[in-house]
């Protein structure tokens, strides 16, 4: 060894037997781990430890005594917990396929927890009553918003509804909101059709959209002959049964006679005079009309 090399060897070897930190852990045997720089027993039930509590196994084995123990959240336990399984390959506890409560092995249940039935080794959510879904984290069945028979993910949005209930956005309603009707094949509120304002079906409107009258359940534009547009409901009424035509407000307000006459003061007689006489609206009489003949 060169005498440039020679002070730094020594210098180094009594730093590391000075300080035994520079022994690596890996050093103690089988059973123990480094405290302090010094080998310490773990606790008896584990094979390798990081400390001498009985929670600080790192791994597990075969005893002298034969006895298996498994490793789980650092403990070496003599049977894993349930919904787990003994890997006897690294002596640990693997978790059973999802919802399992019993295995042997990480592919087939053997028994399955509660709200969940066992199908072909796998575990299904158990069929829930109508109006009830599996809790997504217990599988328990609970029950949906009232109204509702089937709900899907959660149990305030409703899927449909029992009889009697409309579903109307996620929702189970006893009755359908304005401008939707009553689907009671289905059990939907479906949209009323335009220019329906609401309606109880979609061939029968009861109000229309601004600038439409309602005339016998649908919406128009213009009110048809022997009607008249009333402005302050929206709807056209029926003129009397006298007139042809007429312009409101009244019904009796006629525009033209079913006999296509005029009307006399607004109004047509209900009654037809005989040639040369006419119709005396005060006493409601036919009158003699005036001749010059002698």
């Amino acid at each position: 060894m060169s005498s440039f090399f020679a002070p730094l060897f020594l210098h180094l070897f009594f730093l590391c037997v000075g300080f035994i930190g520079c022994k690596p852990s890996s050093s103690c045997p089988s059973g123990q781990f480094l405290l302090k720089n010094q080998c310490v027993l773990c606790h008896p039930t584990c094979s390798e430890c990081d400390g001498q509590e009985l929670f600080d196994c790192t791994t597990c084995g075969v005893y002298e005594d034969g006895q298996e123990r498994f490793l789980h959240q650092g403990h070496c336990r003599t049977h894993c917990p349930r919904g787990f399984y003994p890997d006897r390959g690294h002596y640990d506890c693997q978790p059973c396929i999802a919802n399992c409560e019993l295995c042997t092995d990480g592919n087939l249940c053997a028994k399955c927890r509660e709200y969940y039935k066992l199908q072909n080794g796998v575990c299904q959510p158990a069929l829930c009553d109508i109006g009830q879904m599996p809790d997504p984290n217990t599988g328990e069945c609970i029950n949906c918003e009232m109204g509702c028979k089937t709900c899907s993910t959660d149990p305030e949005m409703c899927s449909s509804c029992v009889q009697g209930y409309f579903l109307f956005r996620q929702k189970c309603r006893r009755h359908c909101p304005q401008s939707t009707y009553e689907d009671r094949v289905g059990g939907v509120c479906l949209s009323c059709p335009a220019p329906c304002e609401d309606c109880s079906s979609n061939t029968r409107c009861i109000a229309c959209q601004l600038g439409y009258f309602l005339n016998g359940g649908g919406c128009v534009k213009q009110c048809p002959q022997q009607t008249f547009s009333d402005s302050s409901g929206w709807r056209c009424q029926p003129c009397h049964s006298s007139c042809q035509t007429c312009h409101g407000p009244h019904s009796t307000d006629c525009d033209l006679c079913l006999s296509g006459n005029l009307p006399l003061h607004g109004q047509c007689p209900q009654v037809n005079c005989p040639h040369g006489q006419y119709f005396d609206d005060p006493t409601l009489q036919t009158v003699q009309g005036y001749s010059n003949e002698k």
